[in-house]
């Protein structure tokens, strides 16, 4: 187990490290911890086989921008799979080797069998999908599904990491007894509210007083009244 404050403090008493500011010991504090867990995670493999779970681990996480931690938790044990994977796939060959081709049927059934979960944990990641060297505005239209994916999905609990084990926990929000009512300063995604722009539209409010309450710059006001209350014809809903 690895205390962060007592790792800073050993980080900092390093005579390399000495002209390092505070957020600089920090980072390498949390990369040796993350470090640390991430080995822990895959307990019970070979030496070797935590390296190459590892550097597959970090492989992954990079190419496919994998940034939540319960990303992070489904890679760990879909990277896991992988590893008994391919350990049964050699066996199967020096089975077949040793015994002239006889491959053991539960093996072979096994091995499908964390194919089938491997599938289906890049498919809950996003893995499967081609890259497309997309706009801008495409890429930030799939990350905001992804984010409204995820939210829809997890909504009601929150991962954290324990500042003292610096293990993950959960915590399940309970929502029996709440009433679903509409985000009214919302349309979609965008921050909108359409009676406040009725309220400016019929110049009972100055574009000052909208950018005020929405706290936003007043171009902001000028495009959402342009491109969506006028475009829209939410001007036909006026109180």
């Amino acid at each position: 187990m690895i205390y962060k404050k007592q790792l800073m403090r050993r980080l900092r008493g390093l005579k390399q490290n000495k002209e390092k500011t505070d957020a600089e010991i920090e980072k390498m504090a949390d990369d040796k911890i993350e470090a640390y867990n991430l080995r822990t995670s895959f307990a019970g493999l070979k030496e070797e086989e935590i390296d190459k779970a590892t550097e597959l681990y970090l492989k992954y996480v990079t190419e496919f921008s994998l940034e939540s931690l319960a990303e992070k938790s489904t890679l760990v044990n879909m990277v896991y799979k992988e590893i008994l994977k391919t350990r049964i796939q050699e066996f199967i060959k020096t089975e077949g080797e040793s015994k002239q081709g006889a491959i053991p049927l539960h093996m072979i059934e096994k091995m499908m069998e964390l194919d089938a979960q491997i599938l289906s944990d890049k498919e809950k990641l996003g893995m499967l999908k081609k890259k497309e060297s997309g706009s801008f505005v495409e890429a930030m239209e799939e990350l905001k599904h992804k984010v409204l994916n995820y939210y829809n999905t997890h909504g009601g609990e929150i991962y954290y990491k324990c500042p003292y084990c610096q293990q993950l926990s959960r915590q399940i929000m309970q929502l029996e007894g709440y009433e679903v009512e509409k985000a009214t300063f919302f349309k979609g995604t965008t921050l909108y509210n359409v009676e406040l722009m009725n309220l400016y539209h019929q110049k009972i409010l100055t574009i000052e007083q909208v950018a005020k309450i929405l706290g936003v710059h007043q171009k902001y006001v000028t495009f959402i009244y342009d491109n969506i209350y006028l475009r829209k014809d939410d001007s036909k809903n006026q109180a």
